[in-house]
């Protein structure tokens, strides 16, 4: 029961019940309509592979492992970037109002600043939601132990390529030379691309929150129907750095 269980889940759920429904018209269609048949079932199978944590897996790996975090980081200023907050205001953690991508993110920074004493430059403004990402960031630092004083909000940027300059401004103005850099390890590439354009030529990389383990050992649901959102966050990161390579 356990296994049927597992193995129907994927096929109930979006977009799993579109591939099952697709395969259904196929069927439907194979002697009715041959071409129609045809397109249903490639549709399918596109569907079916492209919702797949191996398919998400390949294309995230390139992107997750191109930098490694360093055993003993040493800087200037630690540079979290954003990855998006919630309209929540009645919480009962500062955590609450984060995103997943800046939860990941700001809890590494903390412990990272717990270590090193570093200044944290905490950078994102309001983009999708009433709050600057950087204003609720720097509140869960303060919740998990930073000091008040070590923390330095950005609140304009939009994007990381305003990340990067809004950043190298306060580093300016502060005499920060070398930045240790902390993002999502997909999406690490992009940004350091881009603070390398923007003019910053000492970056120490610190990703976090690697997704697509090297020689994870694989079980039947990472073949089945799962979800389109991995493989749109790599999709995402690469058409990004294609779009800054060729637009700027």
């Amino acid at each position: 029961m356990f296994i049927f269980k597992k193995l129907i889940t994927p096929f109930i759920l979006p977009p799993g019940i579109f591939v099952a429904a697709l395969v259904c018209a196929a069927v439907y269609l194979r002697r009715r309509n041959r071409a129609g048949a045809v397109i249903c079932a490639v549709l399918a199978g596109g569907m079916w592979v492209s919702s797949t944590k191996v398919f998400s897996d390949a294309l995230l790996r390139p992107l997750e492992y191109k930098y490694s975090a360093p055993a003993a980081p040493a800087g200037d200023v630690i540079v979290v970037l954003g990855g998006g907050a919630y309209d929540s205001y009645e919480v009962y953690s500062a955590g609450e109002r984060l995103q997943p991508g800046s939860l990941e993110r700001v809890s590494a920074a903390a412990l990272l600043q717990k270590r090193t004493k570093l200044p944290v430059i905490v950078s994102g403004g309001a983009v999708f939601s009433n709050i600057a990402e950087a204003d609720a960031d720097g509140a869960y630092l303060e919740e998990l132990g930073v000091p008040a004083k070590a923390i330095i909000k950005e609140t304009q940027a939009r994007d990381t390529y305003e990340n990067a300059g809004f950043t190298r401004r306060i580093c300016e103005e502060r005499g920060y030379k070398k930045i240790i850099l902390l993002t999502s390890a997909s999406h690490m590439p992009r940004a350091v691309y881009l603070y390398k354009k923007i003019g910053f030529t000492d970056i120490v990389p610190f990703p976090v929150t690697r997704t697509a383990a090297k020689g994870a050992k694989r079980s039947f649901r990472d073949y089945l129907p799962g979800t389109f959102y991995s493989a749109a966050r790599a999709l995402n990161e690469y058409l990004g750095l294609l779009f800054y390579r060729l637009a700027r």
